[in-house]
């Protein structure tokens, strides 16, 4: 088990959801936070996707501050507010940039086992 995988397993996970929409991008975030823990040079990668493409925009403009404050923090902490049960949490999620392309057959393992 990987670092990310243990600092994620211990944190409270979001269980209930809306549909199931929303429960597969929360688990596709869940992946994406191990990672992040695992090699926090990706958060580096989130920063450049929002400069390249969220920094000149007005329509994100309060997203890309959000998001610019928060990759200030240690890798752990962004994933532990990534993936909090909470308003903050959502709209991190609704708005994350890509850190890194988790490939499809891990996403449909996590999709298709019991939620956290």
């Amino acid at each position: 088990m990987t670092r990310g995988e243990q600092f994620v397993e211990s944190l409270r996970l979001k269980h209930d959801f809306y549909d199931r929409h929303e429960r597969r991008s929360y688990l596709r975030m869940v992946e994406v936070a191990k990672r992040i823990v695992d090699q926090p040079s990706l958060l580096r990668a989130g920063d450049a996707f929002l400069e390249r493409f969220a920094r000149s925009d007005p329509q994100q403009a309060t997203a890309y501050a959000t998001w610019k404050r928060t990759l200030t923090l240690s890798a752990e902490e962004v994933a532990r507010q990534l993936l909090e049960d909470s308003d903050r949490g959502a709209n991190l999620r609704d708005t994350a940039p890509v850190f890194v392309v988790v490939p499809r057959d891990e996403l449909n393992r996590a999709w298709r086992a019991p939620t956290p």
